[in-house]
């Protein structure tokens, strides 16, 4: 494996384990699961703001459900089975879908609630071929920073529009590429009549028109969902393998007649059928960390770090200080770790080096009289000695931008 490979570095910096008992679910350990948690703090705060509502829904489903959506038809498959009874089978959840068409269908809406939007982080399971697994990026357990929208069809293309400018956010914020697939309908196990399915494609292709131009983005043809077309986000990690992480999917089967009937009453008392986007912006946590691993070679931005300071005494009798240092810095809500080893100070800041931690607080004697830190950076800048109070304003003040150091 290259050392650029997340795989590498994931276990460099302990971030994650894969365990021969559980085949493609992942270990979080504690650094890695500050980075997923981080991640996720982030996208529900942007997505509180944007209106979206969070919901949460059970994990294992009777089959019912699935055969409803058509998942049992055309994903039993892929899908975990647990037979319970000689008459009442189970399945863990593939997806999230169904869960939110049950959501809606609780009580009567109104035109005036769309777009509803909402949004649902639980964990999946997908059961994949054991070749195809490939660590964090094909894996059988995952999240996903999903949501549902339901919607008027004349809602479609703007709300289309909102969730490219939110994926534009999101991967900017990391200086990521990307760029866009249309899947179209599948040449055969599709549902739903073909007039439908071309007026949705048609949908999605003027939005991508409007996004990046006519011809920039690729078409993929009969790669679509069974329930409708696509826009699929695709990245290439650091090997230059191409993968797929947010996706945009536009459904009219689910929400119809024939399957959840979900209804609404429009602003003339009539009740009609909304639309329903799938989306996601990260696409599955696990594969989006793994590029991000790949894309950073684990040097995160310094607000998604799990580390963002050490704390490095020169000599023991500097502990004391350090520890102070290290409650201040905890109580603004740094992340930080005391390395009180009795190895040699170099040794401690190359470690950390190593760690890609974004600073590196080296107090000595000079430090402790004058309430100081020496900052270094994990780019082995060196920035001197500063008092703890303004290195909080700096460090706190790059964290809520989410810029760089």
């Amino acid at each position: 494996m290259s050392d650029a490979d997340h795989r590498v570095i994931g276990k460099q910096l302990e971030l994650f384990h894969f365990d021969e008992t559980a085949p493609g679910m992942p270990y979080w350990l504690p650094k890695g699961l500050r980075l997923f948690n981080e991640l996720i703090n982030f996208w529900r705060a942007d997505h509180d703001e944007r209106g979206y509502q969070e919901i949460a829904t059970p994990l294992v489903n009777e089959k019912r459900l699935w055969e409803i959506s058509g998942h049992w038809e055309h994903y039993r498959d892929n899908m975990f089975v647990i037979p319970v009874s000689e008459h009442v089978t189970y399945a863990l959840k593939a997806m999230n879908c169904p869960n939110a068409m049950v959501v809606f269908n609780l009580r009567p809406r109104s035109y005036r609630e769309l777009p509803l939007r909402f949004s649902d982080c639980d964990p999946l399971h997908r059961h994949e071929a054991s070749g195809a697994l490939h660590g964090l990026m094909r894996v059988q357990k995952f999240q996903q920073d999903d949501a549902h929208i339901f919607l008027a069809p004349a809602q479609i293309e703007q709300e289309c529009d909102s969730i490219l400018a939110i994926a534009a956010h999101f991967y900017g914020l990391f200086a990521m590429k990307y760029r866009f697939r249309l899947g179209t309908r599948p040449a055969q196990g599709f549902i739903g009549d073909i007039e439908t399915w071309d007026r949705a494609e048609e949908a999605l292709q003027r939005v991508l028109d409007k996004h990046v131009g006519n011809g920039k983005y690729v078409v993929g043809k009969g790669e679509g969902a069974f329930y409708g077309p696509k826009i699929d986000i695709l990245i290439d990690d650091a090997l230059g393998r191409e993968w797929q992480l947010g996706t945009v999917q536009l459904d009219f089967q689910l929400p119809g007649p024939d399957r959840f009937n979900c209804r609404y009453i429009d602003r003339d008392s009539v009740l009609k059928h909304p639309v329903v986007i799938h989306r996601a912006i990260y696409g599955s946590l696990e594969r989006f960390i793994g590029i991000l691993i790949e894309h950073c070679r684990g040097a995160f931005p310094v607000w998604l770090s799990p580390v963002q300071a050490k704390i490095i005494p020169i000599a023991d009798r500097h502990i004391a200080y350090a520890e102070d240092v290290a409650r201040k810095l905890r109580a603004a809500r740094l992340r930080v770790e005391l390395d009180d080893s009795s190895e040699r100070m170099n040794n401690k800041i190359r470690r950390a080096q190593m760690e890609k931690v974004p600073y590196m607080l080296v107090v000595g004697d000079r430090e402790v009289e004058r309430n100081q830190v020496a900052v270094r950076l994990r780019s082995e800048e060196n920035l001197g000695a500063m008092s703890v109070e303004d290195f909080l304003l700096r460090a706190c003040k790059v964290v809520a931008e989410k810029s760089g150091i």
